[in-house]
């Protein structure tokens, strides 16, 4: 894992906010889509019955431009699937780090989005001391 790395992780979650919000607008301008209560069961012990409702598109009824927006809405499901796997493998990577104070650091740094100067400031040491240990830690555990 890199700097660059891990400094992407504030772009990702920014990007996927935006991306959802283009999906929903798509979704919004579709045409045709239908809603339908269907009968479930848990799938789980006990296994009560009630509903779940089902939606869709009728692709009988669709016409060119809700193709055309599902195509785009599919594409941008896509996108938005890389960036949260990206997401949730970068959390991972600092949830799995060992040391307690480097791990903080990158939470602050990296998850929250802290300034190093903020950071230093809750954990009282100066930012270059803070941006070194994260350095080396990288370093050591490429």
């Amino acid at each position: 894992m890199t700097k660059d790395d891990l400094n992407q992780l504030n772009s990702l979650k920014e990007e996927i906010k935006e991306l959802q919000k283009k999906i929903d607008a798509l979704e919004k301008q579709k045409i045709g889509k239908v809603q339908d209560i269907v009968q479930a069961s848990k799938r789980n012990f006990p296994y009560t019955q009630g509903g779940v409702v089902v939606e869709g598109i009728d692709i009988k009824k669709a016409d060119r431009k809700n193709r055309l927006l599902i195509e785009k809405e599919i594409l941008l499901l896509q996108r938005k699937a890389a960036a949260e796997q990206m997401e949730v493998k970068l959390t991972e990577y600092i949830n799995s780090v060992s040391d307690s104070r480097v791990r903080r650091v990158m939470q602050y740094k990296y998850v929250e989005g802290y300034t190093w100067e903020h950071i230093g400031e809750i954990l009282h040491c100066e930012r270059t001391t803070l941006q070194k240990m994260v350095a080396k830690y990288l370093k050591e555990n490429k």
